[in-house]
């Protein structure tokens, strides 16, 4: 097998399941480099694309975040959605004083509770404003 491919097809079919970024690492684990691990479910922004990298995926897809850009702005607005997710990889990075993608590891990240519940549009504070009043 050359590839694992981690998903939760669209959406978690139950409240109480397991996001795809909880069950990556001990997929990680299993399969020991033998194979790559690609991972997609709930990733909207570049800090979501670092965590799974350092956490070991080898790629992260992103359909929501896509079809959104789309949407809203076609072609130019998936450049764009693409354009951001990158600068937010980069400066994540930075920020963690790596240069490489494979500078990454689970050391990187500490588990903490979340600061709001969860929510489809959490990684936008506006939209969820707006959507309280």
């Amino acid at each position: 097998m050359d590839v694992i491919y981690i998903s939760n097809h669209g959406g978690r079919a139950i409240d109480h399941g397991r996001g795809t970024i909880q069950a990556l690492p001990s997929i990680v684990e299993a399969v020991r480099g033998k194979a790559k691990v690609i991972i997609d479910g709930g990733f909207v922004r570049g800090t979501d694309v670092v965590k799974a990298i350092a956490l070991g995926a080898t790629a992260v897809g992103m359909g929501r975040m896509q079809s959104w850009a789309l949407a809203a702005a076609g072609e130019a607005g998936l450049i764009r959605m693409l354009e951001i997710v990158e600068e937010e990889i980069i400066v994540t990075m930075g920020l963690l004083g790596v240069s490489r993608l494979e500078q990454l590891s689970p050391d990187y990240l500490v588990l903490t509770d979340p600061v709001v519940p969860a929510h489809p549009l959490s990684a936008f504070p506006v939209v969820m404003e707006r959507l309280a009043n």
